[in-house]
């Protein structure tokens, strides 16, 4: 809902640019997402490298073993799992 409605403000205020300027601002809010993701994706990885190395199998498998990221620490039945 909350990408909807920046998207229809987005719009409403961009409607009197030209279209090579609305382009543009929209090639530069794809950049900044994209590097966004990039750095949350990499904090994610080692994450998940770490937790893969920890429960001795890889990172394929440990990624479909645990979908959601649970920040820095998660905890396993056995012990607590930190990334070094």
């Amino acid at each position: 809902m909350a990408v909807t409605a920046a998207w229809r403000r987005w719009l409403q205020a961009t409607r009197g640019w030209q279209p090579r300027l609305r382009w543009a601002a929209a090639f530069a809010a794809a950049a900044i997402v994209l590097a966004a993701g990039t750095a949350l994706a990499t904090q994610h990885f080692d994450h998940y490298a770490a937790r893969a190395r920890i429960s001795e199998r890889s990172l394929l498998a440990e990624i479909l073993a645990q979908p959601l990221c649970m920040g820095a620490t998660a905890v396993r039945a056995d012990r607590p799992v930190a990334p070094p």
